[in-house]
């Protein structure tokens, strides 16, 4: 009999792996994919990710890394739990002399611990609070100075500075001379790879004895520490403290000089730089000259002064490529307008590449900026003013301040805080007079002194911030309104019509322009443009009159254009057809006078209520 053969077995299928063999593991990925996957990370994730992985230390050493900050927060005078939370850190690590010593002792008796803040009304309690901030200064310099010293790789990393100018009694604590080489040991190991060097803090209140304990300016400093021209050739950003007893013009020539500035594309200059001693008190007086920044593009000047504009118009006028001026204006009542010079006046509004103008302040800034803004400034295209607008009522471009400038394109204001959101239902001295939609004939003319003026946007003073011009599609996602502006001419006759188009964001989430909520800030804005309760209002002006709805769906269907446009413009022709259905329309009607919307300030609405 036949021997029955058996089939043979079929072959077991390979194991499969996610990843073939030849994937390499996560030691060997290159060092360009691991920094470009960490550069999504926040600074406390990159901490965790590099104390729980090795092969990622170094990867996330470079979020960490990416700037060492040695200066001291801006109410460090108030915070109790920073000294209490450091104090242990200061006796663990770093042996204190008995000066120092006795300086925290005296400082925990100063304390007052219900206000959290310390009595300034003994030269004693001052001089123990300055000690104080110079110790906490000195502590943090040794904290970075170790970590970089034991792993210099981590100095490739640094592309941002920021430190302070020491401040000290040297009675009280270490001598200067350690602590000057202790910072060279640090700036010769990031200098080589700094991007950004900051010193000092716009924020700081400087008190009246702060120049007493401070032995450096700012491009002294600099240069002594090593960060000359010799070697920080990749600077492109510089925030500086000036002095207000050494005059401006010397200082900016020490700047020039000292520090490399044939690089530097951002120069920030901070407080007490704004009480220079020098200001002209005639016209016939020279006006400093500033030495050359071409290759600056930013500046920004915080706490200016209204004595100090002739020396900021200098150092704009210096700089021949500036293409952004951010200024922060001092509100101290300020208010003879002949503190302000024709020829240096001039130099500013003549300025040729000047693209974007911020301007920051209270009310009496915006005096100032009206003033400064009444000509010239023909090539900026973006201004961005603060403007003390507390309601969803209140964004009306009525409200707002056009200047004559002849590009301007589009105005932006930070106005909302987050109180903004309290006052959604407008009260009745807020709501515009009948007819509604109309436009107010002041309006009108300051459009035609501002023939680009497309949009004026109105954000959040929040961390949700927006500072840059945003498409009108993109208003409702960002939680931003704003007026887009169009007009139609008529070349032959003359004849404008002025059409408007405002969004109103009827239901917001309050708790989007609070700060306390800011780590929950991506989940609320995971609601859509299209789900955020909003509304189109269109305003419209043809003669000082209102176009009404079924008019001006004729004129748009007449030219076949959409009446829900969302794309500004100025000067746009339409048909004769169209301009005759206006005509008819408007003859029909009475010239009863000037309609629009009033300009309804909140001192006003006090006197009305």
């Amino acid at each position: 009999m036949p021997r029955k053969s058996t089939p043979a077995a079929h072959p077991q299928p390979a194991t499969t792996h996610p990843y073939p063999p030849s994937s390499a593991p996560i030691e060997r990925l290159p060092l360009e994919l691991k920094l470009r996957v960490v550069s999504y990370l926040s600074t406390a994730d990159a901490h965790n990710l590099a104390s729980v992985s090795k092969p990622l230390q170094n990867a996330a050493e470079s979020v960490i890394w990416s700037k060492v900050d040695m200066s001291l927060p801006t109410n460090w005078d108030k915070q109790i739990l920073l000294w209490e939370d450091s104090m242990p850190d200061w006796w663990a690590q770093h042996s204190l002399t008995p000066e120092m010593e006795d300086t925290l002792v005296e400082f925990k008796s100063t304390m007052d611990m219900e206000g959290g803040s310390i009595g300034w009304s003994r030269g004693a309690d001052s001089d123990i609070c300055w000690n104080l901030r110079n110790l906490k200064f000195i502590t943090r310099i040794k904290q970075v100075s170790t970590a970089l010293t034991s792993h210099p790789s981590r100095g490739n990393w640094v592309r941002e500075l920021r430190l302070e100018l020491p401040q000290m009694r040297q009675d009280r604590l270490e001598d200067k001379s350690t602590q000057m080489d202790t910072l060279k040991k640090i700036v010769e190991i990031v200098r080589g790879n700094l991007r950004i060097v900051r010193l000092g803090s716009p924020e700081v209140n400087l008190r009246d004895d702060y120049s007493q304990t401070r032995y450096f300016d700012s491009p002294f400093f600099l240069d002594y520490i090593g960060l000359t021209e010799r070697n920080v050739g990749k600077l492109h950003t510089l925030e500086l403290v000036l002095e207000g007893s050494i005059s401006f013009q010397a200082q900016m020539e020490n700047i020039v000089n000292k520090i490399e500035t044939s690089t530097i594309k951002k120069l920030v200059l901070n407080p007490s730089w704004s009480g220079s001693s020098w200001f002209p008190d005639s016209n016939d007086d020279p006006i400093p000259k500033i030495p050359s920044l071409k290759t600056l593009k930013t500046l920004h000047l915080n706490h200016l002064h209204p004595r100090s504009v002739e020396e900021a118009c200098g150092l704009i006028g210096s700089a021949d490529s500036l293409d952004e001026l951010k200024v922060r204006f001092t509100d101290d009542g300020e208010s003879a307008w002949d503190v302000f010079h024709d020829r240096a006046i001039k130099t500013f509004r003549e300025h040729k590449t000047l693209r974007r103008i911020e301007w920051y302040g209270g009310l009496q800034a915006r005096w100032w900026f009206e003033k400064l803004a009444q000509s010239g400034f023909d090539n900026v295209e973006v201004l961005v003013q603060n403007q003390a607008i507390g309601c969803e009522s209140e964004t009306f471009i009525e409200n707002t301040l056009i200047p004559p400038f002849s590009s301007l394109r589009t105005i932006l204001i930070p106005c909302r805080t987050p109180k903004w959101y309290r006052h959604l239902s407008p009260p009745d001295w807020a709501k515009a007079p009948p007819p509604r939609n109309s436009i107010s004939p002041h309006v009108i003319s300051h459009l035609l002194e501002a023939p680009n003026l497309l949009a004026v946007q109105f954000s959040s003073l929040s961390s949700l911030t927006i500072n840059e011009v945003l498409d009108s599609s993109q208003w409702c996602d960002k939680r931003v309104n704003g007026v887009l502006i169009r007009s139609y001419i008529n070349e032959i006759t003359g004849e404008e019509l002025f059409h408007f188009r405002r969004l109103e964001l009827l239901i917001v989430q309050p708790k989007i322009y609070d700060s306390t909520y800011e780590d929950r800030y991506d989940g609320m804005k995971e609601c859509k443009g299209d789900e955020v309760d909003h509304r189109w209002v269109d305003h419209t002006s043809f003669r000082n009159a209102t176009v009404p709805p079924p008019i001006l769906k004729k004129v748009y269907k007449t030219s076949g254009e959409k009446l829900d446009w969302t794309t500004p413009g100025r000067g746009i022709s339409l048909p004769e057809t169209a301009w005759e259905v206006l005509r008819s329309w408007r003859v029909k009607l009475p010239d009863k006078g000037l309609e629009g919307r009033k300009i309804v300030t909140r001192r006003m609405a006090r006197d009305l209520q």
